[in-house]
């Protein structure tokens, strides 16, 4: 009996589907992506042994660098645009959603309150970098104490809001003056703020044995 032959063709496969969902992956990513917060200002924080864990939601961070120039973080989008606002009317700034979006996002800020809108007019991150770098951070001397403005107006934003106080944390350079770190933490628990409990943010000390 003759084998039968089939008869050969090129066989065929629909991608259109793969393409679809494809597209719908690609859109779900870049709607759900959260954009990484400029890195303003570097710091070296000290080892410790403490393993306690540092929230990453809710949480004030108050930074102060190598050189004692103090910043001001925060990790809660819409309250950041609302500090802005409210420290803008101090200098009679009232910021775009343009600003309060791109402040937002530009990760600690260490400029007093009067040159705020002088950084968010600038275009790229390496821009405002490097306008930050021209000042000391936020002002804490006793004339002109800016950073208990940034303490308080955050905290007080945040509670009206949650009906709780932000987590605090103190992240400084390892090799930072302690005197200045001492100067943030007599602001901390200045009469009008009375921040006793925060948390200090260092490096995991590496195990000797």
């Amino acid at each position: 009996m003759p084998k039968l032959k089939m008869p050969k063709s090129s066989p065929s496969l629909d991608m259109t589907p793969m393409v679809d969902l494809a597209f719908l992956l690609v859109t779900f990513f870049m709607l759900t992506a959260q954009f990484r917060p400029e890195e303003a200002v570097a710091v070296d924080t000290p080892s410790s042994s403490s393993e306690s864990p540092i929230p990453m939601t809710n949480m004030m961070t108050i930074v102060v660098d190598t050189a004692g120039r103090v910043f001001w973080d925060m990790t809660d989008k819409g309250i950041r645009s609302a500090v802005l606002e409210e420290l803008g009317k101090r200098v009679n700034f009232k910021p775009t959603e343009e600003e309060k979006t791109k402040f937002a996002n530009v990760g600690p800020v260490g400029v007093p309150i009067e040159r705020l809108q002088e950084m968010l007019a600038l275009e790229s991150g390496a821009e405002r970098k490097e306008f930050m770098s021209q000042f000391q951070g936020i002002p804490t001397d006793s004339l002109n104490n800016q950073l208990r403005d940034w303490i308080g107006t955050t905290r007080n934003i945040f509670y009206n809001d949650t009906q709780e106080n932000p987590v605090v944390a103190l992240k400084a350079d390892g090799n930072t003056n302690y005197s200045k770190v001492a100067e943030v933490i007599r602001i901390f628990q200045s009469p009008g703020i009375q921040i006793s409990k925060f948390k200090m943010i260092t490096d995991l000390e590496a195990s000797r044995m």
